[in-house]
């Protein structure tokens, strides 16, 4: 089945974040959809229609991908509507899977004749009306480009495909931009296509022969291929943007390939170089034909000269001597976009630079978001002199200092003990990325045993230090320094306390994926329970810096 991605917060939490189901009467059937409208909107607010996947629900998508902070922070409206169920219960998307040729539902014109029934409720302008989702969401979402664009500025399917039927017979009445996101090792839309049919949904074409069908449909013949950050070397995958434009027109058609990636919502689960969500919003707020900065007309993030004769060469279609003063008013003002900027106290604000910089915080770029960035923790650093300061561990790092956990106090921690050396004072982590250093470290004498990890070159745990971890959940828990360290780290997991603990888990070389020897294993966890994470040197002389990565899943 197209099901949902992980869903990663509990009912209860997302029961009580979204409001209720509203119905909507259409072609003879009781619709429902949830929406959540800010308390402080934009002045020109966006609507955002959401659609979950195969088997999934509206609650889940608006609870679970990000959206409610996401449109908080960004001020724009968003709305997930409700599949109908098909024979096996199942919420589905009518898009003519091979299993549902019996059903006729006119999902088409219950997401236009719902978007228009919000843009009215609500003042939406027509052109910031957009449309997304996630797998049989996406390709509901392919559907409503090739036959219901007239009511939608612009389109984002995650992870979905085109059957044969439609990519045949796809003819837009209105052309419109487009963001489309597949993962290359996705087992559900498979990459390569299945116009043979052997997973039962329908014959459809290849994820890159769906690309080349909008590049040509759109018109967008030139192309810049970008290769993005890969923030989270441990996700196993990487993203590859391709954007097709065209010098005789506006439209673009962006090309997310996320290659090793699977059938995920990037950022929520798969991936975490990116988050889809984000990613989506800021390509629909940027066709906005608002300049950034007012009188910035002609977009070049400045106003001056340049502004003032494209009014004057197109006065009165469509400048009149309002857009000049506006120019005169904001002459030499600069575009300044906002962006997550993280506090002092370790919380976050949706600001620009230069107030970020006014306010002494740490500003991520522009469009980056408060809802997924991870801001630096605030805690007890540590200096070479004994001495205390509660700083952002980025600064605390950076500066040469020993960071000592998030939301410590310098009245509680004593500087002049090594940190983390020893069992006893083993460092409180959660999942996530630890840097850590073992150059002042000592060699524990606690037992280890490499019976384990046989074959995998555990050594002396030589300069060791320690961690104290309780797992978030029940299932596997990876812990590695893979291609994260600069020396030849070895691991070492026990379940219990230090008075009474029991090895689990080792590793020294994890040499399928990680070079540099270092190291990474998988345990079996269970929700609550407490472990003890060791991480060491393989003989004399191997210590320095690094990463501790844990993820729980």
């Amino acid at each position: 089945m197209r099901i949902l991605a992980p869903i990663v917060l509990c009912v209860l939490s997302a029961a009580s974040a979204s409001g209720q189901n509203i119905t909507f009467p259409h072609d003879g059937l009781d619709r429902q959809y949830r929406i959540h409208v800010p308390d402080q909107l934009s002045e020109s607010p966006a609507l955002v229609l959401a659609l979950h996947g195969y088997s999934g629900n509206n609650n889940d998508m608006i609870n679970n991908y990000g959206w409610i902070e996401l449109a908080d922070e960004r001020g724009f409206i968003v709305a997930c509507p409700n599949g109908t169920q098909d024979q096996w219960g199942n919420r589905f998307w009518d898009v003519d899977y091979d299993f549902h040729q019996n059903l006729n539902i006119d999902d088409d014109g219950f997401l236009s004749a719902l978007a228009l029934h919000l843009q009215g409720l609500y003042g939406i302008e027509p052109d910031r009306i957009f449309v997304t989702g996630f797998s049989n969401g996406a390709e509901m979402c392919f559907q409503l480009a090739c036959r219901e664009s007239e009511n939608f500025a612009a389109f984002a399917p995650i992870v979905g495909m085109m059957l044969d039927s439609l990519f045949t017979t796809c003819e837009p009445d209105v052309l419109r931009p487009i963001l489309s996101l597949n993962g290359t090792d996705d087992d559900v839309t498979l990459f390569e296509g299945d116009m043979g049919n052997t997973g039962g949904w329908g014959a459809y074409h290849s994820i890159p022969d769906t690309m080349a069908l909008w590049a040509n449909i759109l018109g967008t013949t030139e192309f810049e291929r970008t290769f993005l950050p890969d923030t989270d070397p441990n996700d196993g995958s990487t993203v590859r943007l391709d954007v097709y434009s065209s010098s005789q027109h506006d439209l673009e058609l962006w090309y997310y390939l996320v290659i090793g990636g699977g059938h995920d919502w990037p950022g929520q689960s798969g991936n975490m170089d990116i988050n889809a969500a984000v990613e989506v919003w800021n390509f629909f707020d940027g066709l906005s034909d608002e300049p950034c900065t007012p009188g910035d007309f002609n977009g070049d993030e400045v106003v001056n000269v340049t502004d003032v004769l494209l009014v004057i060469s197109e006065w009165g279609v469509p400048y009149d001597i309002e857009d000049l003063l506006t120019v005169i008013g904001e002459w030499g003002s600069t575009c300044s976009i906002p962006g997550a900027c993280c506090l002092g106290d370790g919380s976050c604000n949706y600001i620009d630079s230069d107030a970020c910089d006014q306010v002494g915080g740490y500003w991520r770029g522009a469009s980056t978001s408060c809802t997924v960035s991870s801001c630096p923790q605030l805690g007890a650093c540590c200096w070479d002199d004994g001495m205390c300061e509660v700083l952002l561990s980025n600064i605390c790092i950076d500066q040469g200092g020993s960071f000592r956990g998030a939301n410590t106090s310098c009245i509680l921690i004593d500087c002049t003990e090594e940190y983390n050396d020893e069992c006893v004072d083993a460092q409180v982590v959660t999942n996530g990325a630890i840097p850590f250093s073992t150059g002042k470290a000592t060699t524990s004498s606690d037992f280890y045993n490499d019976a384990q990890c046989s074959g995998t070159y555990l050594g002396e745990m030589y300069a060791d230090i320690w961690f104290s971890y309780t797992a978030t959940c029940s299932g596997i828990l990876d812990v590695n320094t893979c291609n994260a360290a600069s020396f030849d780290t070895d691991i070492v997991v026990y379940q219990g306390t230090c008075s009474n603990m029991t090895q689990i888990a080792c590793n020294g070389d994890y040499e399928a994926s990680c070079g540099g020897y270092t190291s990474q294993l998988f345990v079996d966890v269970t929700s609550g329970e407490e472990y003890l994470i060791r991480v060491g040197g393989w003989e004399s002389g191997n210590s320095g810096t690094g990463t501790l990565i844990i993820d729980c899943q």
